[in-house]
């Protein structure tokens, strides 16, 4: 006699009743998901089904990762050890459930230690499906971090999720107590309790129970038996009829494999030609991409704990962003889908649907600084800057509207070729006495020093381009500048929203750079870096190009320099977020940084992928911050944390940024901001 059990023992109708019911959730679901899909296709075409084979391999990768692993999700231990118990008790008892219908309908092995194995395996998952929501309420209604934002959907959830879950035990239970296995005089909790065992939740629940009369016992057994397959489906259909946040089940893994293969530090091109509208200055402006990321979006305030812009006292979350427009969405579903349907895309209903100030608040546009922590924290690869900047690109292509000081600087690029406004110097001014060569008289050298306009027009970035061309020369590296033809990468454009000027600007470029044939280019600023390496190619040019800090850790390395040690003092890092997060270069500056200290540089309390902005990207450089905290002075507390008396940079906005934050917190007596080709120069020998 082996341990076993019979499916749906003394429950009449069992399987005529839930198998229908089972077939009809699944046909419910398939019709909702279809439902959903019309309302993403109502979004602008975006080919996401390009290099399959990539998608394919990073979603298994992603899939054992972020799914089995949860990588992403613990990031933040509480709420990623939260989400890993709930799946992986839901996927042990889904799991449970296909064996046992194989068992019953294909292929009978459930019995002796398989089935008490399996026995043991579906109460782990019970327990952990049940600690898992418990942790769950415990987050989001007594701890309630300001980030999450409950709903009414979110208690049902969770109370089907715990009823559900405990049902089963106490089903469980009374099945061992009320079930007699064939063979058996009597029931499995008297007969044999060290099969019972086995399956403990349901064993702790016999005990309790087990001095009821007969009858009761198997009253309750058959009672309970229906109101948990009721209510499990009922669960099912509520999940499909209200696309509820268990949605995210289906969406976010479909949102994972269709995400951009783009380079992380690159928008979204645009088709200045052939797109009939500039922008998103309605809900359907955005793709069917954008739209099905509204879906997968959890609400889970992850990416707003991240962003500098809320953290500083802004109007800006992204999760609130992204929850705007889905409900904006969901609002206007039957007039998108009849005018779908219609073939007439104008008749969606015009008094719903500009998002600018009817949904989303141009304050809030205009305070993201792009700097990619929503994204980098993101555990379903939701693409918040692309959204932001297509409404941008609609506020100023389509409307004209843009903060003065940001149309300023758009204006400088226009008819000066550099952002900066004000200036009397050249392009030319910061390499007297140098001996720096132009590329118009030689071209024939090894590498074309792109200076940027905040280093070659901006006096305190100035000091950088200089200290950068000395230790080029101390290298021995055959360099030139394009000086007087070089021009605006146009960065500062795009980010502000003004896409044609970027594409003036970048075609100018890359006319030029094809012209002299050039190989390869330093460029001391991250946003040209990440320009012309990421962006430059969607218009057909593809450069080599390397950050400078890249090409000094690489000079560092191969010994082409002689540095001393700095004396004394602490140094600490602070990563530029187009730098960093948005090319992975992390490596490069500390290694520059240890190599010149005698002490091992700090690091600040959030750095890497966790850094934190300067608050000069996505154009915020040419802006008033009007709303808040300067981001800027929020940063430099960090560094004054560390007790560091120096903080290394490795970018023109975040030098002049770190200026302005040590004056206004007066501690120039104490803390100073340099970047790191400044900090290497000064170790170089006098002679050099």
């Amino acid at each position: 006699m082996e341990a076993s059990r019979e499916i749906f023992w003394n429950i009449a109708f069992g399987p005529g009743f839930l198998y229908p019911l089972g077939l009809a959730a699944l046909g419910v679901l398939a019709w909702a998901v279809y439902q959903r899909y019309r309302l993403w296709m109502v979004g602008q075409p975006d080919n996401r089904t390009d290099h399959m084979g990539k998608r394919l391999r990073d979603f298994v990768v992603a899939g054992i990762l972020d799914a089995l692993f949860h990588r992403r999700f613990f990031r933040e231990f509480f709420p990623g050890l939260m989400h890993f118990l709930i799946f992986a008790g839901a996927l042990l008892l889904l799991a449970g459930t296909a064996l046992d219908v194989s068992d019953h309908y294909v292929f009978h092995f459930m019995y002796g230690n398989v089935y008490l194995g399996l026995s043991l395996a579906t109460d782990i998952g019970g327990v952990l499906l049940l600690l898992g929501a418990v942790l769950a309420v415990v987050r989001r209604y007594v701890m309630r971090p300001e980030r999450l934002n409950p709903v009414l959907d979110d208690a049902v959830i969770l109370s089907l999720i715990i009823v559900v879950a405990a049902s089963g035990f106490v089903i469980e239970g009374f099945r061992m107590i009320a079930a007699v296995p064939e063979g058996l005089s009597q029931p499995e909790f008297y007969s044999h309790p060290e099969w019972a065992r086995w399956s403990f939740g349901g064993f702790f629940v016999a005990s309790l129970f087990a001095g009821l009369a007969e009858d009761i016992r198997l009253a309750w057994y058959v009672g309970l038996w229906w109101f948990h397959a009721a209510l499990s489906l009922g669960a099912i259909f509520y999940v499909c009829l209200s696309f509820s946040k268990l949605s995210h089940i289906l969406v976010s893994p479909a949102n994972v494999f269709f995400k951009s293969l783009r380079p992380k530090g690159a928008l979204s091109p645009m088709n200045l030609e052939e797109a009939k509208t500039f922008g998103a200055g309605k809900i359907e402006d955005f793709t069917w991409k954008q739209l099905l990321d509204l879906d997968a979006c959890t609400n889970c305030g992850r990416c707003q704990d991240r962003c500098p812009a809320w953290i500083s006292g802004k109007p800006l979350s992204p999760r609130k962003v992204i929850q705007d427009l889905k409900a904006n969405l969901l609002l206007r579903k039957g007039a998108l889908l009849q005018a779908r349907k219609e073939a007439n895309p104008g008749g969606a209903g015009s008094e719903l649907t500009a998002l600018v100030d009817g949904v989303i608040l141009e304050d809030e546009l205009w305070a993201c600084t792009t700097c990619r922590a929503c994204q980098e924290i993101c555990p379903v690869w939701v693409e918040h800057i692309d959204k932001i900047v297509d409404m941008r690109r609609n506020l100023v292509l389509e409307q004209a509207r843009i903060p003065e000081t940001g149309q300023a600087a758009l204006k400088c690029i226009e008819t000066r070729g550099h952002s900066c406004r004000g200036t009397t110097l050249t392009r030319t001014d910061w390499m007297s006495g140098l001996g720096v060569k132009l590329l118009s008289e030689d071209s024939n050298v090894e590498i074309v020093y792109y200076v940027g306009c905040a280093a070659a027009l901006e006096e305190r970035s100035m000091k950088v381009a200089v200290a950068m061309a000395k230790i080029l020369k101390a290298a021995g590296i055959s360099f030139a500048v394009l000086g007087p033809e070089e021009t605006c990468c146009g960065e500062p454009a795009r980010r502000l929203g003004n896409e044609y000027l970027f594409q003036v600007q970048a075609m100018k470029n890359i006319e030029m750079f094809k012209n002299y044939n050039i190989k390869k280019l330093v460029a001391i600023c991250p946003h040209c870096f990440n320009t012309i390496k990421n962006e430059y190619p969607q218009l057909g040019g593809d450069f080599e190009v390397v950050h400078h800090s890249q090409l000094l850790a690489e000079l560092m390395g191969q010994g082409r320099l002689n540095v001393s040690k700095i004396a004394g003092g602490k140094l600490t890092y602070h990563d530029s977020c187009y730098l960093g997060r948005h090319n992975g270069v992390y490596e490069a500056p500390r290694r520059i940084l240890a190599d010149i200290s005698h002490l091992k540089p700090l690091e600040l309390r959030r750095a890497g992928k966790n850094g934190f902005c300067c608050g000069g990207g996505g154009g915020r450089y040419w802006m008033e911050e009007r709303l808040g905290k300067r981001i800027s002075e929020v940063r430099i507390e960090d560094v004054i944390e560390t007790g560091a008396d120096t903080v290394a940079t490795a970018c023109p906005y975040c030098l002049q940024m770190f200026e302005d934050a040590i004056k206004a917190k007066e501690v120039q007596e104490t803390l100073r901001a340099r970047d790191v080709a400044e900090l290497l120069e000064a170790q170089l020998p006098e002679e050099a």
